[in-house]
């Protein structure tokens, strides 16, 4: 599984990272509370509000099933003008 990072979240967790799923039924919200659990500062990102999307598409449902081939994207919300 591919997973993107973007923003703050990218400062702390890199641009992109390939990691194999935990267990064949891992959800969206699982995998979360596995990367918050690398750190503190991993944890504080993502304690903050920000949107996942699966193969581009923003979720609403952190219970939806990854497969080995999908995309996740960590997408805090965007500021500036």
């Amino acid at each position: 599984m591919k997973i993107l990072y973007f923003g703050r979240i990218q400062d702390v967790f890199g641009r992109v990272e390939m990691i194999p799923l935990s267990h064949p039924d891992q959800t969206v919200g699982e995998l979360l509370d596995e990367l918050r659990t690398r750190s503190l500062a991993t944890r504080e990102a993502l304690s903050r509000p920000f949107r996942v999307a699966l193969n581009q598409t923003i979720l609403i449902e952190e219970s939806v099933v990854l497969r080995d081939e999908d995309e996740v994207a960590l997408i805090p919300p965007v500021t500036g003008g």
